[in-house]
């Protein structure tokens, strides 16, 4: 190849450049006329070359720069002054529809042929300046969105420093954001969580085990004058530029917890009262009762209506007598209530022998099996049990759950008394083969005043206070009154008490 070809083969190449690149090459004189165009400038402008050879450059730009222009170039020639040349820049075009738009331009002096040119080397940002422009509105908007919002929001790095904390979390915690930046997250928390926080971080960045990321709960915060408080958090995980951080998001329920709180305390002082008021309505009926019944008896013997020595007054006599009865231990009852409420009750625990009690028990009780037509049956009970209990008030327990066995068994029946001991545990048993508990009375069954409804004619009758009093005085043992039952199939209700050592000395008032 001569070198001719070599020329042509060069500018072949460099027109070929010219003409394929996306950036815009215009050449202007030094009088700044147009005097070459590539496609890509056609194309940004919407001229085509030969509108624009030969014209001043000036008619691409809008006003002021179009009158400027030639002033800068003047300047130049005459003071090699350099406001534009060689500078790259952001400056305005404008179109062939007389619309305006954002390049970047880069102007550069040349000679050729010992003439002095310049090369425009124009790109249409209008792309780019618009998605730059929908960014800047987007962090506008979240930046507004986070320092408006009630939440707090708290980033932090991977290894828990705080990186930025937007004002709701600056008023929430008492910092300002040149106060945590670059400190421990764990400094807005109090022991025990701030020594557990980096363990837990730890432990999730290594193994990916989630106890606190992506899981909102209640925590307790700790603010600047080291008051803590109740906030819920919610921490999320991001990654940003290739690095993993966390946002924790948090909100100061102090508030709501007062609130929540205050109706509690309210919801329990009208329970209290419901209680209260129907405690007093159930004690007047159940005490207007048997007086009732007791001073009409009387009143028939005193006024002469009945004589003294009849059948009759016998009868009478023996319906106040009844009622007296019932009268009383609807008082002992209640007296028993007032004092565990008040926790006055006093126990006089010691040492006891379990199957001795239990014998005791049954023979004691025998009024109650042959009212209601059964038999109490001490049927398995170990030798050597022993407790450690107050023998007047558990008989008082005995009693109850015996009584209340003879009255829902079915007549000639038997009442199991069993004890047995496991595990340090002594287990005493009452269990009859009657009706059982139906299902939506199970959970009310230690309730004050409460009892089955029952469709039996026999005597049901009952103050409604002695299991809530039984399994109060067990609880008082340190121990457990429960029960299973079946409708149709019976009921078991047990006690477990600790088992004791042999009696060695009398245990005195506790």
């Amino acid at each position: 190849m001569n070198d001719r070809d070599a020329v042509n083969d060069l500018l072949s190449r460099t027109k070929a450049i010219v003409e394929t690149i996306v950036d815009g090459v215009i050449t202007i004189s030094d009088r700044g006329l147009i005097e070459t165009v590539n496609p890509a400038a056609e194309n940004i402008f919407a001229y085509n070359k030969e509108q624009l050879i030969g014209k001043n450059v000036s008619m691409l730009m809008p006003t002021p720069y179009r009158v400027e222009h030639d002033g800068y170039l003047h300047n130049y020639l005459n003071t090699g002054d350099k406001k534009i040349i060689g500078i790259g820049r952001e400056v305005t075009g404008l179109r062939s529809d007389g619309s305006t738009f954002p390049l970047e331009l880069a102007i550069s002096e040349m000679e050729v042929n010992g003439q002095r040119m310049f090369t425009g080397i124009v790109r249409d940002i209008s792309q780019r300046k618009n998605t730059e422009e929908k960014l800047r509105e987007l962090l506008a908007r979240t930046k507004a969105i986070l320092d408006t919002i009630v939440d707090g929001v708290i980033t932090i790095s991977d290894r828990g420093l705080i990186e930025t904390v937007n004002p709701a979390a600056e008023k929430i915690f008492g910092y300002q954001l040149n106060e945590l930046a670059g400190k421990n997250v764990s400094m807005l928390m109090p022991n025990p969580y701030r020594s557990e926080h980096d363990q837990y971080l730890d432990n999730y960045l290594n193994t990916g085990e989630k106890k606190i990321i992506g899981i909102g709960r209640e925590v307790t915060g700790l603010r600047k004058n080291g008051v803590s408080f109740p906030l819920e958090l919610a921490i999320s995980e991001m990654e940003v530029s290739g690095q993993r951080m966390f946002t924790g998001i948090v909100r100061d329920i102090s508030d709501r917890k007062e609130t929540e709180e205050k109706l509690r305390s309210a919801m329990r002082r009208v329970h209290e009262q419901q209680i209260k008021d129907e405690f007093i309505a159930t004690v007047s009926h159940e005490l207007r009762t048997p007086l009732t019944s007791i001073k009409a008896s009387l009143e028939l013997i005193i006024g002469g209506a009945i004589t003294a020595d009849s059948s009759q007054a016998d009868m009478l006599i023996n319906i106040a007598h009844k009622n007296s009865d019932r009268l009383l231990l609807l008082i002992n009852d209640i007296l028993d209530i007032s004092k565990i409420e008040s926790q006055k009750m006093q126990f006089k625990r010691q040492i006891i022998s379990v199957r001795p009690f239990l014998e005791s028990a049954i023979f004691d009780n025998q009024a109650y099996a042959k009212k209601h037509h059964v038999k109490f049956s001490l049927t398995h009970c170990s030798n050597n049990i022993y407790i450690n209990a107050d023998p007047d008030r558990l008989m008082q327990v005995m009693s109850n759950l015996m009584s209340n066995a003879a009255k829902f068994s079915n007549q000639n029946s038997i009442v199991e008394i069993k004890a047995s001991s496991s595990n340090n545990t002594v287990r005493i048993s009452v269990c009859d083969k009657g009706r059982g508990i139906p299902l939506d009375f199970q959970s009310r069954v230690f309730d004050k005043f409460t009892q089955a409804d029952t469709s039996d004619k026999r005597e049901m009758s009952g103050t409604g206070l002695g299991l809530h009093i039984s399994k109060a005085i067990i609880e008082q043992h340190q121990g457990r009154l429960s029960f299973i039952s079946e409708p149709n199939n019976g009921s078991d209700f047990y006690i477990d008490l600790k088992q004791a050592h042999p009696p060695t000395q009398i245990i005195s008032d506790e």
